[in-house]
């Protein structure tokens, strides 16, 4: 490389990777920094790769990221809802790291990225109300974008040296379940097919996107086990036995009242979250989700006395780990039972009412002997006849 000047203006000579002579204007009138500028140039003309890696902007990485994505999901190995998570996530990112005030694009070049970058992200996505989680899961989707460039050529940085160190915040997750009583008042506010797909759910532990994706044939009742069409990960396509009184029964109910079409088990839904938290207000009960639901399920098998080595490979995680920390959490009643069993309690009487009461088969006017009958008795479902249109999960069951 060789530095000459005209009039003010330093000028430098190099070659490329073939051998051709180069003569370009560094537009400097200082020395040093036309050198920079100069040594830079002749880098960038012996290594190809090193030219790609100056030009790369984020866009470029998280296009990495999104192709790498879909080819996954069409290989089966992700569902199409990470590639949306990610689409989502990386729309935040390029909002706020390669757009002007104006709303003008404005790339971001990879090499000019660094940890302050990631830092006032943080700190505009909280000005703007996000939960820490949400600010979380879009630093994965960065993370994940500057892994794929890294691997591509397209960038020599450390993910960690960008990202905030030790971002993440502490998980809570949701508690809440429903009990018999209340999935009985839920079910009556839904329409028929809608509270088949609730029933679905709770009695198989299907997530929403295994019910979009459920067929008729998939249901067996006479051999009581459900087919889950999981894609998330090959362990969520799985075999669900029916094997507990609930399940079998809002199996059938689901089966009863399902509306789908052309094969599939259940009409469209669009909205679940905003109906079923309206039907719940309806229903005066705390709101609940659609995962909620597979809590549920969980949950009362949990109660029933599952374990959760069980209750794992039936909602299709790997491990049990899930399970322990989210779905298979026990109310202080249904602890309080199984404790005085495992102690020896003999006398139980009021730890089975209470149990009962949460189940939401006593009364207000019914006494704690007359709760824990019904529950001796073996009645597991209440036998109320209801069915739509007040849509209660009761139905008669010949799935002898």
């Amino acid at each position: 490389m060789r530095l000459f000047k005209r009039g003010r203006i330093w000028y430098s000579q190099f070659y490329d990777a073939a051998g051709a002579r180069i003569q370009r204007s560094t537009r400097c009138h200082d020395k040093k920094a036309a050198e920079t500028l100069a040594r830079n140039w002749e880098r960038e003309a012996a290594d190809p790769d090193y030219a790609r890696a100056a030009k790369a902007t984020l866009s470029d990485a998280i296009g990495l990221l999104l192709v790498d994505c879909e080819e996954l999901v069409r290989a089966g190995k992700r569902s199409p809802e990470t590639l949306s998570f990610y689409k989502t996530k990386a729309g935040h990112l390029i909002r706020l790291l390669e757009t002007s005030s104006s709303g003008q694009y404005v790339p971001l070049s990879l090499t000019a990225l660094r940890a302050r970058d990631a830092d006032n992200y943080v700190s505009e996505r909280r000005r703007e109300g996000v939960s820490e989680n949400t600010i979380s899961k879009e630093l994965v989707a960065l993370r994940a974008a500057l892994k794929r460039a890294r691997r591509a050529g397209l960038w020599r940085g450390d993910p960690a040296e960008v990202c905030p160190i030790g971002f993440a915040p502490e998980y809570k997750p949701r508690t809440r379940w429903l009990t018999q009583h209340e999935l009985q008042l839920l079910l009556a506010e839904l329409t028929a097919d809608r509270a088949a797909r609730v029933a679905f759910i709770v009695a198989t532990s299907a997530c929403w996107r295994e019910t979009e994706r459920a067929r008729c044939e998939d249901v067996d009742l006479d051999a009581g086990r459900v087919r889950i069409r999981g894609t998330k990960r090959p362990g969520r396509r799985r075999l669900v036995p029916l094997v507990s009184p609930e399940q079998r029964t809002l199996a059938a109910y689901a089966m009863r009242y399902a509306e789908g079409s052309q094969g599939a088990l259940f009409r469209p839904w669009s909205n679940a979250r905003r109906d079923l938290r309206e039907a719940c207000q309806r229903a005066d009960i705390d709101p609940c989700s659609p995962n909620d639901l597979r809590r549920t399920f969980a949950t009362w098998l949990h109660a029933a006395g599952a374990t959760p080595d069980l209750l794992a490979p039936l909602m299709g995680h790997s491990d049990t780990r899930m399970v322990e920390r989210v779905y298979g959490r026990l109310s202080v009643s249904d602890l309080a039972r199984r404790l005085g069993g495992a102690i020896g309690l003999t006398d139980c009487s009021t730890i089975a009412a209470d149990y009962v009461a949460e189940a939401g088969f006593a009364g207000p006017d019914e006494s704690a002997e007359s709760a824990t009958s019904l529950e001796t008795s073996g009645v597991v479902v209440p036998r109320g006849g209801i069915e739509p249109p007040t849509r209660g999960f009761s139905v008669h069951c010949s799935t002898n």
